[in-house]
């Protein structure tokens, strides 16, 4: 949790530093779907280990900076710019929390167990217990709530 809160601290730092705001937002942006490709088919491939959907995502928008810096903007004749590279990094670590937050919880809430990948609320009618409607006839939403409550 502290590398993470330093690293988003040192990008945020470089972000305030930067020429252009749009330039750097593009980068984020194209390091994130990249970073989701990425992070997702490494999710898919290794069936669900959390190093490897990270590894895909990083890994992928770093790849994809370092090859646009080295490719594309040398062969037009353009500088090198680290933090363009940093920004499509940062893009790709955005996309690996999300696919990290979004395919991993489904073990976190059931205790254990095989992930699905889904954001399915596992319920159990045993521990919750829902409030009773009754139908009064109106078709108004508010009292039949209201006569709900006051039933119980």
């Amino acid at each position: 949790m502290k590398f993470n809160i330093l690293f988003f601290a040192f990008i945020f730092g470089v972000y305030v530093n930067a020429q252009d705001p749009s330039d750097a937002a593009k980068h984020i942006g194209v390091g994130v779907v990249i970073g989701a490709a990425g992070g997702y088919a490494a999710h898919k491939i290794s069936d669900g280990q959390r190093g490897w959907k990270w590894a895909g995502a990083v890994g992928s928008s770093l790849a994809a900076g370092l090859a646009k810096e080295a490719i594309y903007d040398q062969s037009k004749g353009y500088e090198w710019e680290t933090k363009d590279v940093l920004y499509t990094t940062l893009g790709g670590v955005l996309a690996g929390m999300a696919i990290d937050i979004l395919t991993d919880n489904s073990r976190r809430r059931s205790g254990g167990g095989k992930s699905c990948g889904c954001l399915v609320a596992h319920f159990d009618s045993n521990k919750v217990q829902l409030p009773k409607f009754v139908e009064t006839g109106t078709g108004d939403i508010f009292s039949e709530v209201q006569a709900a409550y006051l039933l119980n």
